[in-house]
């Protein structure tokens, strides 16, 4: 990687950066783990479990989240293979990436993060959506994730990007444009750097370093960046615009209902330890959406 000075010497800010960058902790090793595994495989079931069980955190986390009103299961989930075959294997990959996503969002301590969790949680929830309707699977971790380059910023940058969040644009060039200019990087570039270092595979790099491109998309790709460009529209933004163009109908094209999409990112919140009120997070569009004040708590 090479620092995009745009003409100006950002040299040492580029270095200071990616300095930081590289000294970030890894990501979850289970959930990386988790990724790896083909769950079309024999031994998928048993490879999962073992995954559980030598990180007992992850696995907790897992009970508790199976156990929410979410998945409502009439009787207790005590164990991961209960866990398992309930939910299936790729509804659990998903569920582990979300928590360990959230562990890192829990740690940035920031309200500016909050839109951001947002989003990237109502482009995921759409994603998969999209996924179902176009026999897709295993695309909600990839839209997940798709933003993480900017968690990445925040850590290395502080206050600095902490004011990038709270900055409302022209459109998302010019938050680009103020990335590189103070960073040296934009998102995508910090999100380039820190897949590859963390060891993700190869479309989750993708996704995290090229979701704002729109030339030779994969199928992936391009599904990510459509559930990306609809969360913007059903008023769940990547970052603030100073003219938002919120809409319904996009949503409704792509075969979603609009009010189930905002009834599972609300869900979605509440198996993750946030309440969210329904007023708050489904307003009518063209009128801005606040989410409540506070971090959302990871589950222990």
């Amino acid at each position: 990687m090479q620092p995009d000075t745009g003409g100006h010497d950002l040299t040492d800010q580029y270095a200071r950066v990616m300095e930081r960058l590289s000294k970030l902790p890894p990501f979850r090793p289970a959930s990386l783990k988790l990724l790896a595994v083909a769950t079309d495989g024999y031994s998928a079931m048993d490879d999962f479990a073992k995954i559980f069980t030598a990180d007992p955190a992850m696995a907790a986390d897992l009970l508790l989240v199976a156990n929410s009103m979410e998945f409502g299961s009439r009787s207790r989930i005590e164990t991961i293979r209960h866990a398992l075959s309930l939910l299936g294997l790729e509804r659990v990959r998903s569920l582990a990436s979300t928590i360990a996503v959230s562990a890192a969002v829990h740690q940035a301590s920031r309200e500016s993060v909050r839109p951001l969790w947002l989003h990237s949680i109502a482009t995921a929830v759409i994603a998969e959506k999209l996924g179902v309707i176009h026999d897709m699977p295993g695309v909600y971790t990839a839209a997940l994730v798709h933003d993480l380059g900017r968690l990445g910023l925040l850590s290395a940058g502080r206050d600095r990007y902490d004011a990038v969040l709270l900055t409302a644009f022209e459109d998302i060039e010019e938050s680009n444009r103020l990335e590189r200019a103070l960073f040296g990087m934009d998102h995508c570039k910090a999100g380039a750097f820190l897949s590859e270092k963390w060891g993700f595979p190869i479309s989750l790099q993708v996704a995290m370093s090229a979701h704002h491109e729109t030339v030779a998309m994969s199928p992936q790709r391009k599904l990510v960046r459509i559930a990306c460009c609809l969360a913007d529209s059903l008023g769940f933004p990547e970052v603030t615009l100073r003219d938002p163009d919120l809409s319904e109908a996009q949503c409704r094209q792509a075969g979603l209902s609009p009010d189930a999409v905002r009834d599972e990112i609300a869900l979605r919140m509440a198996t993750l330890g946030e309440e969210v009120p329904a007023a708050e997070i489904a307003g009518r569009a063209g009128e801005p959406r606040r989410v409540r004040s506070g971090m959302i708590p990871v589950p222990v």
